[in-house]
């Protein structure tokens, strides 16, 4: 049996109740969409997000501010699990080919965790230069790595 799909007005009550400190903006009952952004610290610094979403599509997650660091020359990537285009990147937080997310779950419950664990490791890789969370870098074949984003 599959979980019903949840609407924009159930995801917003979610987003409110689990993360008090985001904001919906640019709400439209219509189209089932919304905007939410919010600030958060995973670790060492405060980072303020941006996350989008319409029902149909995957949630978006974006890093208003401060603004991504690159390392050229890395291995893994200027910076890796993030989508094109470099100037305004959206953080790869799953695999949609393995169905890691769907309109039954709840944002608020799991893409802004995701979204920590993601800057977490960021902070990481960058005293490091090794990406930690595991997974399959944004654009790699699924059988490259052999693992799955979150």
């Amino acid at each position: 049996m599959m979980a019903a799909i949840l609407s924009i007005d159930e995801q917003i009550a979610a987003m409110k109740a689990a993360w008090p400190q985001f904001s919906a903006r640019r709400i439209d009952r219509r189209a089932q969409s919304a905007q939410w952004v919010g600030s958060v610290r995973p670790q060492y610094a405060n980072y303020s997000l941006e996350i989008r979403y319409e029902l149909g599509s995957f949630p978006e997650v974006r890093v208003l501010s401060p603004e991504l660091i690159q390392l050229p020359g890395n291995s893994e990537g200027q910076l890796p699990h993030v989508y094109p285009p470099a100037e305004d990147p959206t953080l790869c937080l799953f695999d949609p080919r393995e169905n890691e997310w769907t309109a039954a779950m709840t944002i608020a419950s799991t893409t802004l965790p995701w979204a920590l664990d993601w800057l977490a490791c960021y902070e990481l890789w960058l005293m490091t230069g090794r990406w930690t969370g595991g997974g399959r870098h944004a654009g790699q074949a699924l059988n490259e790595v052999g693992e799955i984003t979150r």
